[in-house]
């Protein structure tokens, strides 16, 4: 019973973490998916206006939960709540299958716990989220599936519909793929039958993207689709040296794990016991060889932002099970009976969780959705992008297109307006590779021949990431095309420590910002003599 008291406050925690954060200012990639999922229900077609280095599977979920129940942050948020939730539910029964109920039970709390918690930032809605959604439920069709065909191709097409949430998700594919050929030299089968096997597997992985692929060429963005998701995503990660790879991973980790790591030790000891074990040997090598594809899928691009070890914490939720399951093995290290070990084990696991809990107690409880914004993401312009948005709503027409000068694809959200230039994210413009500039021109081409309504400049460092030698073409531009078609509407002074400034109207102009981070709205200049003001 303790194992599922535990589970049942630990999954009360996670809810009410998540209710109480349900509005919280959105960030960068849950504006951007859901700017792209508005431009989905108003049926445009991917990559058909606006450009995107991810695979659009997120998207189109966002999209479907937005037409149920709202185009706002809070549908959102219940679309990542009930994902959340199923996905709680997968690690729980995943876990059964390995280590018994009680590893089960451990399992699902420690996924839940963990994918809350705010140094992954896990009430924001990330693809990562999904992708571990969808890699949950082929992992345990694929357990079931043993020899069954039909079965194979549903585990195939649950871990290429992972794919589809972001391109990682292959990593989970390809664990799969393995395990398919394991089965095949353990079951002993005929290489007609293995063949017949693998073959469904992956004709169930390659079909969503495939799918897709044929519906881009059919609506005519396919080239462009190609491109970004393939040419320039390639550009993207070959930027990433190895040295600094080892470097981002390193603080990656450490803010990943940071108030957790009593159960990230956990989880290590786990696969160790659990090894040494011999009736949980074979589970703890399957979770093992999970843990290494799944560090596979947080390694693409070299990055390691910490909301990429999401993607990680179902194999080291399924390590925990496998810490308090494995009692014999405990009891032998310890010298005491399995039976004492296994309550030693569960009293450690309670221990760690409840160390986690008390770590973050503001977080959990009482923060409120600016104070979670700003501990956060810092000066990053997130809560102010909901005023800049009403603003725009307010003084142009609903036709009307607004550009944003920055990664601040929120404010599109927010104000319900088509973007005057595809380019969602700058932070490829101000990469040191090929495509940086002639993306910095076609953005200013997009701009000067939308010729829109407002601009929002975000001069904050974070909306751009430019280095040393990143190509400054754009901001050059920037600086003439406001001076010559533009006058500033307003200025928002982000102050660390202070709530912002918000200065419009006359007084803008002449308004110095005190704080290295501000956004500076502008309007065109004949769109003030028109009257649209």
């Amino acid at each position: 019973m303790i194992p599922f008291a535990l589970l049942a406050l630990v999954l009360a925690v996670s809810i009410v973490v998540r209710i109480r954060l349900l509005d919280a200012p959105l960030e960068r990639d849950e504006g951007e998916h859901g700017y792209l999922a508005q431009m989905l229900l108003a049926g445009q077609a991917p990559w058909q206006t606006d450009y995107n280095l991810k695979l659009p599977g997120t998207d189109f979920l966002y999209a479907g939960v937005m037409a149920m129940l709202g185009q706002t942050p809070v549908a959102i948020r219940i679309g990542l709540l009930v994902a959340n939730l199923i996905s709680v539910l997968l690690v729980g029964l995943l876990g059964r299958r390995l280590f018994g109920i009680t590893g089960g039970a451990v399992s699902a709390a420690a996924f839940a716990l963990l994918s809350c918690s705010q140094s992954v930032l896990g009430t924001i809605a990330h693809s990562t989220h999904f992708v571990v959604l969808f890699a949950l439920a082929g992992l345990l069709v694929l357990l079931r599936a043993r020899d069954r065909i039909a079965w194979l191709f549903c585990s195939g097409l649950a871990f290429g519909l992972a794919f589809l949430m972001k391109q990682p998700g292959i990593a989970f594919a390809g664990f799969g793929g393995v395990y398919v050929l394991w089965r095949w030299r353990a079951d002993g089968v005929s290489a007609g039958r293995g063949i017949q096997r693998l073959a469904a597997f992956g004709l169930g992985v390659a079909l969503p993207y495939a799918f897709l692929c044929l519906a881009l060429w059919r609506a005519g963005t396919f080239p462009r689709f190609w491109f970004w998701t393939v040419t320039l995503a390639r550009a993207y990660a070959a930027k990433v040296s190895l040295s600094d790879a080892v470097q981002l991973f390193s603080m990656g980790i450490a803010s990943a794990v940071d108030v957790s790591v009593f159960l990230w030790a956990l989880a290590a000891l786990g696969i160790v016991v659990a090894c040494r074990n011999l009736e949980t040997r074979r589970a703890a090598l399957f979770v093992l060889a999970l843990n290494v594809f799944s560090f596979a899928a947080v390694s693409a691009g070299g990055v390691f932002r910490s909301h990429y070890f999401v993607l990680m914490l179902p194999a080291v939720a399924l390590a925990c099970g496998a810490w308090v399951s494995a009692g014999a093995g405990v009891g032998q290290m310890l010298r005491r009976s399995a039976p004492g070990a296994g309550a030693v084990a569960l009293f450690c696991f309670a221990g760690a969780s409840l160390y986690a809990v008390a770590m973050q107690r503001e977080y959990l409880f009482r923060m409120n959705t600016y104070e979670f914004a700003r501990s956060s993401w810092g000066l990053n312009p997130f809560p102010e992008a909901l005023q800049v948005a009403d603003y725009l709503r307010v003084h142009t027409e609903p036709g009307a297109k607004i550009a944003v000068l920055g990664s601040e694809a929120e404010i599109y959200f927010y104000a319900h307006r088509r973007a005057a230039t595809g380019y969602l994210f700058t932070y490829g413009l101000m990469e040191n590779h090929e495509y940086a500039l002639p993306g910095q021109l076609e953005m200013i081409s997009e701009i000067e021949e939308a010729r829109p309504e407002y601009l929002v400049f975000s001069r904050v460092s974070t909306s751009w990431l430019a280095t040393v030698s990143s190509p400054k073409d754009i901001f050059q531009w920037i600086e003439t095309y406001t001076k010559r078609d533009y006058e500033v509407a307003g200025v928002i002074d982000i102050l660390p420590g202070e709530p912002a400034l918000y200065v419009w109207g006359e007084f803008a102009p002449n308004y110095h910002p005190k704080s290295g981070a501000y956004l500076v709205i502008y309007r065109r200049r004949s769109a003030a003599a028109d009257g649209k003001i």
